[in-house]
């Protein structure tokens, strides 16, 4: 049987590093710029990325949490259910995180002021304007040599080599917080109250022909499940929906 899992965030700063977590794993994959819409699609999520970095202030957020893993990876020290080689090396990596966090500078600086990409970023906020008579300095790089442009589009990647390592840890490091446990959903309905609560992870079956909605906060929180439907696009689901939920 099928199962997914739908993530949702309860307050604006995990939102961001969902946002952040999810930019950087599509320009990852688009690294192979095999075609030239590959290529399009890159330069679309690269700037996505630096607008999201450039709106958000989200260095100090991310020092703060490295350092709340790290306090709470101490606390956990003396549970005799922990392994003190695994902590040991989940420890040492929080604090390499917050170190070289307090040493840098800003995540998107040089990419920023790359002569290259700034003409490019302008033309590419505006719908239908990276075509290449609106670019020609674009239509001139997709023509280089496979290796010129990736060894290029690898640099561009590199920089943000710090923010998804510490994007990566933080969240996971939230996501095992929380542990599934099996609810049900009355007439397609759920809601429940919660302590400091800041991510929810749902997990229900494909079969279920349904998909969660949340709105809530990090106290109280409601699930609604709905399906698709010809009339209004999507309607709620009276039916009794099994399925399995993680507060994080």
């Amino acid at each position: 049987m099928t199962e997914l899992i739908y993530e949702h965030p309860l307050n604006e700063k995990l939102r961001t590093y969902l946002r952040l977590e999810y930019l950087l794993t599509q320009l990852h994959n688009l690294m192979p710029l095999d075609s030239e819409w590959q290529q399009q699609a890159f330069f679309n999520t690269l700037f996505d990325l630096i607008e999201v970095i450039d709106r958000n202030d989200i260095r100090p957020d991310l020092i703060k949490d490295c350092e709340r893993c790290e306090n709470a990876l101490v606390a956990w020290a003396n549970h005799p259910s922990v392994s003190d080689d695994k902590l040991k090396l989940v420890l040492q990596q929080a604090v390499r995180l917050q170190s070289e966090l307090l040493r840098s500078g800003k995540f998107v600086g040089t990419l920023k002021e790359d002569k290259f990409l700034a003409p490019l970023r302008q033309r590419f906020s505006i719908p239908g304007g990276a075509c290449y008579f609106d670019v020609p300095q674009l239509h001139y790089w997709s023509n280089l040599p496979l290796a010129e442009r990736k060894q290029m589009a690898t640099s561009w990647y590199n920089e943000f080599a710090l923010l998804q390592q510490t994007v990566e840890f933080v969240l996971g490091f939230c996501r095992e917080k929380g542990q599934f446990a099996d609810a049900v959903a009355n007439n397609g309905f759920y809601q429940s109250n919660t302590e400091q609560t800041e991510l929810l992870r749902i997990r229900y079956p494909l079969a279920a022909g349904v998909y969660p909605t949340v709105s809530g906060n990090k106290y109280r929180y409601a699930i609604r499940f709905m399906q698709l439907c010809d009339e209004t696009g999507r309607c709620n689901s009276d039916k009794s929906i099994n399925f399995a939920l993680a507060c994080c």
